[in-house]
């Protein structure tokens, strides 16, 4: 018992703007404008799943636990925790003296009732599976204490990130949170407004945990598309960028701007609609993968600034790329694969962004012509993302490329996609009795041998029923001003790194 517990903490421990031109004499501003090609969508953090929206409320509001630099947990709102000898009862202890941008204290009951909420089906949260395995929940002073039906050491890595946001349970209890609400964090950035396609503004909060942040305010502008946001930057008219193309991150100037480039946990996919013909033939799906020369899209679409990628992009659980029935195109196999399910002529429509992120499209495109060359038409569907998102969220297609957030741990990756239970399956469209059963084995066991096996037989299970075509990983690209100090570019994307930077 004593070298479970042992074993548990082990891997607990692992998971573990411009300046004032007119005046030379005087002080550099202290307020950022960012630019951003897609406008956030939604106030509610529970069910943000836009990147935009997700980026924003993470300066509002805060999580028990964060991922940090090399994608080490760190504390949050939870200053400690610790787990049963028998993995089924995580106690965390709450920072004290934080307060609520209303000016309210924080404490263990706002955790409790933030938790419920998520795990509430009527919230309809974008992580509710990842904390599924709560049974109950107990706050008293400052501590938390999480009852589990089954050892869940992963638990520690999903209470990250604005879908795990803590609230004011006064506001959940009175219905204010998302609609028009305005939003009540703990977070380094108090919310100011929402202009929608225009900009969202945040000024510092003065009584944030960490400290009053240097940086007095921030307003995330929206702008039609990356080459404007960096003649913005050009021009000091926004001292910090968002960009998704390569293209554009080739032409940053680093004599006079910073250029972040992060490998992401994000991944691009081709997701396909298992449930709908001509995508409920597995046969059907294997043709598409084996035609598929993901290195091709790479080079071609993404400029050669990305990497080939398996289903799992968690570093310590990465997928390989060559287990999968055609670890490189084979045409011959995909047509083979299209007489095996009695078909001679495939068309089917997938689902684009055009806004999304800069290369969609001529990923689609690319992919299309792929497809062609194996008897296979794929039309193309573009929309903008204000559209995408509810579509995709509602799994209304028949197939889509996506672009979804990775996670430190592939349990809260994938468990809210693919297990029978996932508030996400909707979209995956796929599961079945041994996944689920590779997840609770996954998510149970404290020794890194078990899980990795667990793993392994769910990227393997994914990729032989070819369930989506996995593509690649991007870089996370991130313009700034020369004179931005201490901003650490995360590999999840996150801005929180801003509530520790300055100016000048």
């Amino acid at each position: 018992m004593k070298r479970k517990k042992l074993a548990i903490a082990a891997l607990a421990a692992s998971l573990a703007v411009g300046t004032l031109a007119a005046q030379p004499a005087k002080a550099a501003s202290t307020s950022l404008a960012i630019g951003s090609v897609l406008d956030i969508d939604k106030l509610d953090p529970h069910t943000a799943t836009n990147f935009a929206t997700v980026r924003a409320l993470g300066l509002v509001y805060s999580s028990l636990i964060e991922v940090g630099p090399a994608n080490k947990l760190k504390t949050g709102l939870a200053t400690a925790w610790q787990f049963s000898a028998d993995g089924k009862t995580l106690r965390l202890t709450l920072r004290e003296g934080v307060k609520f941008h209303d000016g309210s204290t924080f404490d263990a009951v706002d955790a409790k009732a933030s938790l419920e909420r998520i795990l509430d089906p009527k919230t309809t949260a974008a992580a509710r599976a990842n904390i599924s395995t709560i049974t109950s929940i107990s706050a008293s002073g400052r501590y938390l204490t999480l009852n589990l039906s089954v050892s869940n050491i992963p638990i520690l890595a999903a209470l990250d990130g604005v879908n795990m946001a803590m609230l004011s349970s006064t506001d959940i209890a009175a219905g204010k949170v998302g609609g028009t609400n305005k939003p009540n964090g703990t977070g380094a950035y108090k919310f100011e407004s929402w202009e929608p396609t225009q900009s969202v503004k945040l000024s510092a909060n003065p009584t944030y945990w960490m400290g009053e942040p240097k940086i007095s305010d921030i307003t995330i502008r929206v702008i039609p598309n990356e080459a404007s946001i960096l003649s913005a930057m050009n021009a000091g008219t926004i001292q910090f960028g968002i960009i998704s193309d390569p293209l554009i991150a080739k032409q940053v100037n680093t004599r006079k701007l910073k250029l972040y480039k992060t490998p992401a946990l994000a991944y691009y996919a081709l997701q396909l609609n298992n449930k709908v013909a001509p995508f409920n033939d597995k046969n059907v799906r294997l043709a598409v993968q084996c035609a598929l020369d993901r290195q091709e899209v790479v080079n071609t679409a993404m400029l050669g600034q990305g990497a080939i990628s398996g289903p799992i992009t968690s570093p310590a659980y990465r997928s390989s790329t060559t287990a999968r029935p055609c670890p490189k195109a084979d045409l011959a196999k995909a047509k083979a694969y299209l007489t095996a399910s009695g078909k001679t002529d495939v068309t089917f429509k997938a689902l684009v962004t055009s806004t999304g992120w800069a290369t969609s499209v001529a990923m689609a495109q690319n992919i299309k012509a792929q497809l062609a060359k194996a008897g296979i038409t794929m039309e193309l569907d573009i929309t903008d993302q204000a559209t995408y998102v509810p579509r995709w969220l509602a799994g209304d297609f028949v197939a889509t490329l996506a672009n979804n957030g990775g996670r430190i741990d592939p349990d809260t990756m994938y468990t809210r996609y693919f297990t029978s239970t996932g508030n996400l399956n909707k979209v995956a469209t796929y599961a079945s009795s041994t996944l689920d059963a590779n997840f609770l084995k996954g998510k149970s066991s404290a020794k890194s041998s078990v899980r990795a096996e667990a793993y392994t037989a769910i990227s393997k299970e994914l990729e032989d029923n070819a369930v989506w075509v996995w593509i690649a990983t991007p870089f996370e690209y991130r313009v700034a001003d020369k004179n931005l100090k201490n901003f650490t570019a995360l590999t999840t994307g996150s801005l929180l790194p801003l509530r520790s930077a300055s100016l000048g």
